[in-house]
């Protein structure tokens, strides 16, 4: 039976099938402070934002609901208004009477039965005509799902389904639902399974996307952009916030440019949907395939970046007297078969016919360009070759394209490593960033591919590079810098967010083997951060707790010896380096 599919009315709007793709983001300032709240909620909106939630820690935050409301509408801004709940079931009954829409998590909504309290939700918001978000996030699933489950995709998801389950047997269909996590692959698997379980069940709820945590910067927009818009470009995703460690108008920008990335390809089919992570078997050339780390080519000439490319592509006409003796080259197959060349560092590029049809090639190392249109030519001649080579996919963010790639990594015979090249044409460096993530990420999260080669023809050759990285980082495929994870803000935030992971960036930023975590509250703090290597935690206003992994080893210590005594604890464990 097919799954009905539900649009859902949030005030005066809708969200789901055949409507535009909301953009979302959260109030940062007090929600008693109903000024700081209506003059960024107003921000917020000429951002181009479709709607704003804000926290209602308390029963007098979720009343001073109705007040921000009010000011809103007399200042001619109708856009609807989403209450973040947590740990309370009587604050979301009082925040259903403020507001159009109200999220609830599973994990913290009741401890007990969770029946009672969320059939009375129910009432209570169709009484008052509210949507109900069930909003699930990794870092704060119930005990019993934990003992169960782990905090895993399959917790995460049923974490969610048991209340919508109860929505289906009560008739309620205003519902949004979404699976949170600063793990894009976590993630991304997730939603995936959220949306095979809900079609099971003969459900289809409107989702939300988004990735916790992202942080702030460059990172932060990769990061959104690989989990996001992996999911939007799979036909997943009615309504999305892009949670960066800055303003929250800030984010509407960047969640616009990564909607005009994927809404041409929203609900194209491509590979397959992995639910659980299982890397492709290659076989293993030199630094690249069998299970190592990606790798990283970059075309020369290439500014210095924190992390120099493992390959460089040369120009023909640069001679190799003039290159680094330490590096990896790769020359055209012209150039390469016109001189001779060390053989140990300096490899081929072949297109595919000029491979067939050639007969000179590399002892050691071979690279193949490969368009989609030649997968089936590859996959005859080159699954029994004993020339070694890698081949390079020439990425096309098509549905043609996308089912050549699954047919090449479906294939039992052929296991050469694959890296994808992509050539992204944009000016703007933040879009071409965006764009790049948005398409090539799912490679990686995936486990399918062993390399990656971004072209484009910035002014500053450095950006595709660093871009390159990043993508890799933020799939969870290499680490090469320190990775923060740190939460967007809010009104239960208990310190400047910002300015505390600027200072604990400029002191740790050197140490790239760590993940450190910078969180505004306990809500989801010590479970989104949980595989974070040490976290910074807010407790009470001018205290801050400090966690090795999960356990908290330093305890309501002043926020303004925070920061040092992270270094301190960094330096106990012998994680520490100048």
């Amino acid at each position: 039976m097919e799954a009905q599919y539900i649009t859902v009315p949030i005030g005066n709007i809708q969200i789901g099938p055949g409507h535009p793709i909301l953009i979302q983001s959260m109030c940062s300032v007090p929600t008693t402070d109903t000024k700081a709240c209506v003059d960024q909620c107003i921000r917020i909106f000429k951002a181009g934002g479709g709607l704003v939630r804000i926290t209602a820690r308390n029963i007098e935050e979720a009343r001073n609901l109705k007040n921000i409301r009010e000011e809103l509408c007399l200042k001619g801004y109708t856009q609807p208004l989403c209450a973040d709940v947590h740990f309370n079931a009587q604050i979301a009954y009082e925040a259903a009477r403020a507001v159009e829409k109200v999220r609830i998590n599973p994990g913290n909504f009741t401890r007990d039965d969770i029946e009672p309290p969320f059939l009375k939700f129910l009432d209570v918001c169709r009484q008052n005509n509210t949507v109900i978000r069930i909003g699930v996030n990794h870092g704060s699933l119930s005990d019993r799902i934990l003992g169960k489950y782990g905090d895993t995709p399959p917790g995460m998801v049923e974490s969610a389904m048991e209340y919508l389950r109860i929505c289906k047997r009560e008739k309620f269909s205003e519902v949004v639902v979404s699976l949170k996590s600063s793990n894009t692959r976590i993630m991304v698997y997730a939603n995936r399974l959220l949306k095979q379980m809900m079609k099971r069940e003969n459900l289809h709820y409107p989702i939300h996307l988004g990735v916790t945590e992202a942080g702030d910067g460059t990172e932060g927009r990769i990061r959104s952009a690989a989990g996001i818009g992996t999911l939007l470009r799979e036909g997943i995703g009615d309504t999305i916030r892009v949670s960066l460690t800055e303003d929250p108008e800030h984010e509407i920008p960047v969640a616009r440019k990564l909607l005009e990335v994927c809404e041409k390809e929203h609900h194209v089919s491509i590979i397959s949907s992995c639910t659980d992570f299982e890397r492709r078997e290659s076989s293993r050339l030199g630094n690249i395939g069998g299970g190592q780390e990606p790798v990283v080519i970059a075309a020369l000439p290439a500014e210095k970046t924190e992390n120099e490319p493992d390959y460089f592509l040369v120009p023909d006409h640069r001679l190799h007297e003039d290159l680094d003796e330490g590096g990896n080259y790769i020359l055209s197959s012209e150039a390469w078969l016109s001189d001779k060349y060390p053989e140990k560092n300096y490899f081929p590029l072949f297109d595919l016919t000029g491979f067939l049809s050639g007969s000179a090639s590399s002892n050691h190392l071979n690279f193949i360009l490969l368009r989609h249109d030649e997968v089936d030519l590859a996959l005859e001649q080159l699954a029994h070759t004993q020339v070694p080579c890698c081949l390079i996919y020439m990425h096309n963010p098509g549905q043609t394209s996308g089912k050549a790639f699954g047919k090449l990594v479906e294939s039992e015979s052929l296991k050469h490593p694959i890296l994808i090249q992509a050539s992204c044409i944009e000016s703007d460096s933040e879009m071409f960033q965006i764009r790049s993530a948005a398409e090539l990420a799912r490679y990686f999260i995936d486990g399918y591919a062993d390399g990656i080669w971004l072209d484009n023809s910035f002014s500053d050759p450095s950006i595709p590079t660093s871009t390159a990285f990043k993508i890799l980082q933020a799939c969870r495929a290499r680490m090469t810098e320190t990775e923060y994870i740190a939460c967007p803000s809010c009104g239960r935030t208990l310190f400047d967010i910002q300015a505390t992971l600027r200072e604990v960036k400029k002191a740790t930023s050197h140490l790239r083997h760590l993940k450190i975590a910078i969180m505004g509250c306990i809500v989801n703090g010590p479970g989104e951060m949980a595989d974070a290597d040490y976290g910074y935690v807010g407790t009470t206003p001018g205290k801050v707790s400090l966690y090795r992994n999960r356990e908290a080893v330093k305890k309501n210590i002043p926020r303004e010896n925070a920061v040092k005594e992270l270094i301190q604890l960094i330096r106990e464990n012998g994680d520490w380096k100048d």
